[in-house]
């Protein structure tokens, strides 16, 4: 497995949306806003799953804002992210807990504007693990390299779910976890690095098709 070359769970956002966003809250809790002035650089903000993870380490609060900003670099309805303003406070202790189950995934997945691919980036980005497993992060594109390609002959519990990734988002999730930590445990490699290289080759898929699209 080559090293990535793809900046693969980076993301930018400008801060001037998320200071528009959270003016139009009804809120007096600026813990957004305080890390944004904290953290942004000029007129955007970019973090990297690593920056999230360190953050994090250092300070929950922090952390947890962070993968919000994240995990939803075009921006998120405003009543959704009102609540999660609201509810930061239940979040940090959620996102305190180092494995989770189903019930705190359930939990997790009852917050707003929060899906199974942004949920397991959230738990990727705090270091969490998923009932023993290390939380990888799985979307759109992912799903469709471990579906689509060559690589789908290593996903043999992903194939068993394959096309009900939406239908039964919670097993299709726990069924890529499983195929994720058997290929880390037989190449000693990590979850990490296994999700930016399927990210890496789905950009390598999508890359000719945007070109094809744009002639």
């Amino acid at each position: 497995m080559r090293k990535p070359n793809t900046p693969s769970w980076v993301t930018s956002s400008r801060k001037d949306m998320w200071l528009g966003l959270l003016e139009r809250l009804n809120s007096e809790n600026r813990a957004f806003q305080t890390f944004l002035h904290e953290y942004a650089t000029d007129s955007e903000i970019t973090l990297s799953r690593r920056d999230v993870r360190n953050i994090f380490a250092l300070d929950a609060s922090k952390g947890v804002i962070g993968t919000i900003i994240w995990s939803h670099s075009r921006g998120i309805r405003v009543n959704a992210l009102s609540l999660l303003v609201r509810d930061l406070p239940t979040l940090i202790t959620l996102m305190s807990i180092s494995d989770f189950g189903e019930e705190e995934l359930n939990e997790l997945l009852a917050q707003p504007g929060i899906s199974v691919p942004t949920a397991s980036k959230m738990l990727s980005a705090c270091g969490k693990t998923y009932c023993g497993m290390p939380a990888a992060i799985i979307d759109d594109n992912v799903i469709q390299v471990i579906e689509n390609t060559a690589l789908s002959e290593d996903f043999p519990n992903v194939a068993n779910l394959r096309n009900k990734s939406r239908s039964r988002p919670m097993p299709y999730y726990e069924a890529y976890l499983q195929d994720v930590t058997a290929i880390c445990e037989k190449y000693d490699i990590s979850a990490d690095l296994l999700d930016r290289y399927l990210a890496e080759q789905a950009f390598d898929d999508l890359s000719p098709k945007a070109e094809l699209q744009s002639a």
